[in-house]
């Protein structure tokens, strides 16, 4: 018995001190080149899916671009596909602001669904059905409490939730800073901290409220807007305002979304543009 149990004994010391396959330290998390840092347009909170963008990619991401954004860079991927034979998006992985940190609000009652096209009879019977509900004093008070709350959280939040993903990935790659309405306001304050890191490749941003004070900063080598005709939210005329209220914000809420039938020659330049911002970093990297 004494021998069977200095055998045993023997045996347990073995096995504690032999290696176990995979009880290693796990590898570093694989870290993209470059990271699409997104900011959807307001009241865009229901269309959140998470997309992979390259079959050579094995990134997927949080779905917070949204739809218009999402349509962006599908679009751009797969033109630069048809004309290169390579993938874009490979080395780059999508990163949206989630509602933590920039919510998005804008609560505006909507007159009309998006290519409703209403006369001025039944956008102002809209309009009464509307305020019978709601005084406009409630309706403008919620709307602007709203916008500057989400806004004041995305401007000042951005870069921390930058850090946290970046202390979680162990990952520090260029940022393209890619904004839709509002959140081409969130994104273009995060510019200079970016720069001072050395992290900051690109800047789009479309529909952007801006677009007359940032036009100039970003329209250099690494920086465009892009505005479209008859977008009220970045050239505000009598005409396209009130194309906006008959038909559910008009051009401003279709960038990219009818790329796939009928792409613009501006879509295309844009689209293009950011194609050589991405090989132009990824060449170097």
């Amino acid at each position: 018995m004494r021998r069977l149990s200095t055998s045993l004994a023997a045996t347990v010391l073995a096995l504690a001190l032999t290696p176990v396959p995979g009880a290693s330290a796990a590898p570093q998390q694989e870290c993209p080149a470059l990271v699409v840092l997104a900011a959807r347009g307001s009241e865009q909170n229901e269309d959140l899916r998470p997309t992979s963008y390259s079959d050579a990619s094995p990134w997927v991401s949080n779905g917070y671009e949204e739809r218009n954004i999402r349509a962006f860079l599908h679009f751009a991927e797969s033109r630069h596909y048809a004309k290169t034979g390579e993938s874009l998006l490979a080395d780059v992985q999508v990163l949206g602001l989630d509602d933590t940190v920039y919510p998005a609000t804008f609560p505006v009652p909507a007159l009309a669904e998006q290519d409703e096209n209403l006369d001025l009879p039944a956008t102002a019977a809209r309009v009464g059905g509307i305020l019978q509900q709601e005084p406009a004093h409630v309706i403008a008070q919620k709307a602007a409490e709203g916008l500057v709350g989400g806004l004041e959280s995305g401007l000042n939040g951005t870069m921390g939730y930058v850090d946290a993903w970046e202390s979680e990935t162990g990952c520090h790659p260029g940022y393209l800073l890619v904004g839709f309405s509002q959140g081409a306001v969130v994104l273009i304050a995060q510019e200079p901290e970016l720069t001072r890191r050395g992290q900051l490749v690109g800047s789009l941003y479309f529909g952007n409220p801006l677009h007359a004070l940032a036009a100039g900063r970003a329209s250099g080598s690494n920086g465009l807007n892009y505005c479209a005709d008859g977008d009220y939210v970045c050239n505000l005329t009598p005409g396209a305002a009130q194309a906006a209220l008959r038909n559910g914000g008009g051009v401003h809420n279709r960038y990219f979304m009818d790329v796939d039938e009928q792409p613009t020659e501006s879509d295309g330049h844009v689209a293009d543009r950011f194609a050589e911002w991405i090989t132009g970093y990824t060449s170097r990297s």
